[in-house]
């Protein structure tokens, strides 16, 4: 399996992505969301009383999915996948809406059988 395809050109612009994995040989798909950051906590400095917050990129490069699915079945045959970023999010929101309108939309015309995903889970917090 190859890198990701349509990776942005400027990653600190985006929180993460809508991504798609592609069988080659069945077609099938897999939807699915990853972060291109995580914030790692660490202990304040002395004299601080606040923890240090540092933002660092997520092993979303080597990243396959959530789905144990999917990850054993790139073990067994990774030259059958590829990996395509779907679209770059600038907020979780907009990552969970997206990925849920793409399942739904299978869904809706009758394709469910054409993803490996098993669950449409929408949980999203929208600020104003």
């Amino acid at each position: 399996m190859d890198d990701w395809l349509y990776v942005p050109k400027n990653l600190d612009n985006y929180v993460g992505f809508v991504y798609q994995i592609n069988e080659l040989d069945t077609d099938k798909k897999y939807i699915g969301i990853k972060k291109f950051w995580k914030i790692c906590k660490y202990k304040p400095l002395k004299g601080n009383k606040k923890k240090r917050l540092i933002k660092k990129e997520s092993d979303w490069r080597t990243y396959i999915s959530s789905s144990l699915i999917i990850q054993e079945k790139i073990k067994k045959n990774p030259n059958n996948y590829e990996r395509i970023i779907l679209r770059p999010c600038k907020s979780v929101s907009e990552m969970k809406a997206f990925e849920a309108y793409i399942q739904l939309e299978y869904y809706v015309e009758g394709r469910w059988d054409e993803l490996y995903n098993e669950v449409i889970n929408v949980r999203m917090r929208i600020r104003k």
